[in-house]
Order: structure tokens, then sequence, then C-alpha cells
């Protein structure tokens, strides 16, 4: 049977030997006294092959990525060339993502074309007959293609509604009301990349007498399924921690060691936990490896270095991670957010950035915004800056703002 990809190789090889063989003959001749010309001849034709060549492949590339881009973002967009044209030049990736239970079957239909079109030029029978059996290969390898982009497909389907019940179950373990605490508006949300993603943010008490409103933000390394697992995994393991206690860095510091021992190794979950004791206004806060929280503080930006070692969850078993205080004044705001909006990018790989982000929290207006209106400015000016282009990784972001007397 004829393996597509290795077909291609083939040709390619064969008419490189032809060259050689050519260029060898025309050599021999000329040191047999035959003369030069031929020779001569011979390597101008090479050469201008080779230049063409290699100028037509460099072009073929560059559209090969142009289409690429653009499949990412509007497939409906796509021209029969273009598609024609990255089918040629992708046929080894193209392959390579075929599942390896199906590859058989596509070499088979591979295969039955090529006979079609050897039996359209063959001399097998009389009258129409080499067009009746071409025609019935043909279409033998058209319906087994069809029959196997529709096996594809179920098991797509299959997937995905597996995958939306997966974030179904993950999105409710989630806070579904925002806390309601007297002279506070607090918000919180996350959007995930992909179906499912390894942003997390809660709300709870800590510690037995649950003094303090615990405000969690973790990010763990990755994206899909294995990451939502992971998140799924610390969410539990905190709730568990937060009711023993009352102290931000004791949580992360034991924390850690169970991410440590029941993560897969080079896994890691960033976490920033902050504990608010409303009426005093102060928020004590560790931070593992998460984006550092931004105060906005009477028209001014803070952004608020953490105390100790900066090491995500799951790094080292030994890490203690340590805590600081910040108060929160009537009419301050304070951002915790993931690495997903800073690290956004728009088609031209630019990033967003934290600069962008501190520009609309210094705006005056924002001074009265309530705390979801805030996010909802941020995420819609991310959208504006990447527009088109997918989102990249999972965005999560908790705003507290303390309301003015």
């Amino acid at each position: 049977m004829i393996d597509p990809v290795r077909f291609r190789r083939l040709l390619i090889k064969l008419l490189k030997i032809l060259v050689i063989v050519e260029l060898a003959t025309a050599l021999l001749h000329g040191m047999r006294g035959d003369g030069w010309e031929r020779f001569s001849m011979d390597l101008i034709i090479a050469g201008v092959l080779y230049l063409t060549w290699e100028r037509i492949m460099t072009g073929l590339a560059a559209r090969k990525e142009a289409f690429r881009k653009r499949l990412e973002v509007s497939p409906q967009q796509v021209g029969l060339r273009d598609a024609f044209v990255f089918s040629l030049l992708a046929s080894d990736e193209i392959f390579k993502g075929i599942p390896e239970d199906r590859r058989r079957l596509v070499v088979v239909s591979y295969t039955l074309i090529t006979l079609g079109l050897v039996a359209a030029f063959s001399n097998i029978g009389p009258g129409l007959m080499p067009l009746v059996v071409s025609g019935a290969l043909v279409f033998a390898a058209v319906n087994l293609m069809v029959w196997i982009f529709s096996q594809e497909r179920e098991e797509r389907e299959s997937l995905a509604t597996e995958l939306e019940l997966a974030r179904d179950v993950q999105m409710s373990l989630m806070p579904r009301e925002q806390p309601a605490i007297e002279g506070y508006d607090i918000a919180g949300m996350s959007s995930p990349a992909q179906e499912v993603g390894g942003d997390f943010y809660d709300y709870s008490c800590l510690g037995q007498s649950g003094e303090l409103l615990g405000l969690a933000v973790l990010d763990v390394s990755g994206k899909g399924i294995e990451a939502a697992m992971s998140a799924v995994f610390a969410s539990g393991a905190y709730s568990s921690e937060a009711r023993l206690s009352a102290n931000p860095a004791e949580i992360l510091t034991r924390l850690n060691r169970s991410v440590f021992h029941h993560s897969k190794r080079g896994h890691f979950i960033a976490f920033l936990l902050g504990g608010l004791d409303p009426a005093a206004g102060r928020l004590t806060f560790s931070n593992a490896g998460q984006s550092r929280p931004i105060l906005r503080s009477n028209g001014t930006l803070q952004t608020l270095d953490s105390a100790g070692v900066p090491f995500p969850l799951g790094m080292r078993e030994d890490t203690l991670y340590e805590q600081r205080e910040v108060l929160l004044k009537p009419g301050d705001a304070l951002v915790m957010l993931t690495d997903g909006f800073t690290d956004a990018m728009n088609l031209e790989e630019e990033q967003y950035g934290v600069e962008r982000i501190e520009r609309l929290l210094l705006d005056p207006a924002l001074a009265d915004v309530p705390a979801r209106q805030m996010i909802d400015l941020i995420r819609n000016d991310v959208r504006l800056f990447t527009g088109d282009a997918p989102q990249h990784d999972d965005m999560t972001m908790v705003v507290v703002k303390r309301k003015a007397s």
C-alpha cells in the first residue's frame, strides 16, 4: 500500500538522483573529449532549478504559515487554492496527526485513488471499461475517507460532551455568589483558555472560628484536562487546610507538601492567598509564585511584593512561606490576577503586559466603579487588544474594594 508521505519523499529523491546521474553522464562525455557544452548547460540548468526550488519552497512555507494562522482564526475564509497548497506542503504533519488506528485506512484510500488513476490511463479492457474501473476505485476510496471522517467526528463530539461536563463540574466548584461583607465590594471571575483550565479562585473562612475571609487565586502550570484535575485537587486540599489555620503562610507551607507529594514532577501551582480582617481593613497575604497583587490607593498604584521565597507550590518539599500585611483604607481597591491577563497576545504576538492594566487602574473614574465593573473593563480591554487572536492561557481575577465611608 502507498504511504502518501513516503511516496512524496521517494519522488523527490528520484528527481535528485536523476539530476545527479545526468550531471555525471555529461561530465564523463566532456572528459572523453565530446565537448563540455552539455555539462555546462546541465550545470546551469541544475543551478537555476535549485535556486528556483529554494525560492518556491520559501514562499510556500510562508503561505503555509499564513494559512495556518487564518485557519485558527476564521476557517470560513480559507480559499480552495490555499487549502490545496497547504495540504501539499503540510502532508507530513497532517499524516502524523492522524490517529495510529486510522492511518492504515488512510493509506488504503490513497492506494485506491492511485490505482484508479493508473486504471484510467491503462488499456485494461474495451470501451469505457478503464473509466468504469477507475471510477469504482476512486468512489471506494472517497467512501472510505468519508467513513473515517465520520468516525473522527463522532469521537470528537463525544469528547466535547465529556469536556463540557468537566467544565460544568469545575465551574460549579468556584463561588456562585460574591461574599456580602459590610463596607466591602468583592467580585471574581475565571475564564479558561480551553474547555477546562488550570485556574481557580475561591472565597472561604480561614481558621476554626472563621475570623478571616480567605481570598485565593491559583494557577496550575499547563492547560486542559490535566491542569484542571490538578486545580480541583489543589482546591480540595486548600479547603481542608483553610479550616485548620488563619495564617496564609502556614496554609501555603502545609499545602505545598501535599502538592509536592501528589502532583506530577514538573507541574507546579502558583497560589496567592490573602486573609482579610474586614473590621480592621487589614489584609495578610502570602504569595507562592503568583502574579503580584496591585493596590490602588488614593489615585496611586502599588505592586505588592511578597515576603520570603517566591517558589510556586510543588517545586520544593521544604519550602517555608512567609507573609506580609497591607492596610486597605476606604476607597482602596486590590486586584489579584493570574498571568493569563498580562501574557495575552494579539496576532502580532505582542503581549498585553502589566502596564496597560496599570493605566486602566489609574483612571480617576474607577474610584466609584463597582468591583464587577472593574473586572469587566480590564477584560474588555484585553479582548480589544488581542482582537481575533485565540485566548492562549486561563484568565482569573479577584477585585476587593473597600467602600469609601
